[in-house]
């Protein structure tokens, strides 16, 4: 099948993917507890071996940032060798840390606390150009003049509540405590000055008038540094290099290949409009042109993006980027 095949039309009718079966036929995403080291849940177990095939497990987000990078990969490559894994940002970092994913995307944070654990796909991330339409701080007051009490934020998230922090201290001379909380936008706006909430909660909040002011973070971000913002980078587990090598550097180029895909094919006008329906045709125009799967320009800002994390104590130093090496 190729880019202009009408099955990428198929995206259209929902952005949630947690709970899809993957693709040993199991759901996944059941359980996002960690469990100790040694002690891998059965269904880890099963999936290192199947007919003596050791299989990739690659974290899905399911969010509609990365709809077109999972379409292009599951309609245009084989993916035999592959399980993948759902779950929110936060969830699939601790699976990665931990050793229950090979590689995944995950929060730009996340490699920034632990760049010891991890590689770098190459040239891939998930960033917002400006605008990035689904990391908003929802409030009843415009940021500039909310008081100084606590701001309630997703617990979904790992880099947008480090980009708040960022945003609130640096350029605002804010220092809000941030809360996490299991909330939905409406309710922690009744008990706090302001929420953060991102992916599809964030898009919804937002079409439904939930807070009289709504701040884009990426816009934010882009207005004071002139540089794009990285949300979320494809890592690799180091831990995963001796066994997977092969496979991890493969899966890598197919990467690449699906990203053009999903670039050519959000080129061209009628393609703009894929997404969930309840999403209006003109926010997904807009949300398509503002996504960038690119690290190249996109780079100097999750360099920057670092040093003012490790500015305010969220890592411990500014760290290299590492890529994994091309086969």
């Amino acid at each position: 099948m190729t880019s202009e095949d009408p099955s990428f039309a198929d995206m259209n009718g929902g952005s949630e993917l947690r709970g899809a079966a993957d693709r040993t036929g199991r759901k996944s995403g059941q359980d996002g507890r960690d469990r100790p080291r040694g002690r891998p849940r059965s269904e880890d177990r099963d999936v290192r071996a199947r007919g003596g095939e050791t299989l990739l497990r690659v974290g899905r987000i399911p969010y509609a940032n990365l709809l077109p990078i999972y379409h292009a990969l599951t309609a245009h490559f084989p993916l035999d060798h592959v399980r993948f894994v759902d779950g929110a940002p936060s969830e699939l970092n601790r699976k990665l840390r931990g050793g229950r994913l090979d590689v995944s995307p995950s929060s730009s944070i996340e490699y920034g606390k632990n760049p010891d654990l991890y590689l770098l796909c190459p040239d891939i991330s998930v960033s917002s150009r400006s605008k990035v339409m689904s990391v908003l701080l929802l409030s009843n007051e415009p940021v500039e003049r909310l008081s100084d009490d606590p701001i309630a934020v997703t617990g979904a998230s790992d880099t947008s509540v480090v980009l708040l922090e960022i945003l609130l201290r640096e350029y605002l001379g804010k220092r809000n405590r941030l809360v996490r909380t299991a909330s939905p936008p409406a309710e922690a706006l009744r008990r706090y000055v302001a929420y953060l909430a991102i992916g599809d909660e964030a898009i919804r909040a937002s079409l439904d008038g939930t807070a009289k002011h709504v701040t884009d973070l990426g816009e934010w971000w882009r207005r004071e540094t002139g540089t794009p913002f990285v949300f979320a980078l494809w890592i690799v587990s180091r831990e995963a290099l001796p066994a997977r090598r092969d496979a991890l550097r493969s899966f890598a180029r197919t990467l690449l290949s699906a990203k053009r895909i999903a670039r050519d094919s959000l080129s061209r006008p009628e393609h703009l409009r894929i997404g969930p329906a309840w999403i209006p045709e003109e926010y997904r125009t807009a949300y398509w042109r503002n996504l960038s799967y690119d690290l190249a320009e996109e780079a100097e800002g999750l360099l920057r993006f670092f040093r003012l994390a490790h500015k305010i104590g969220r890592i411990a130093s500014v760290p290299p980027l590492r890529f994994l090496e091309p086969g």
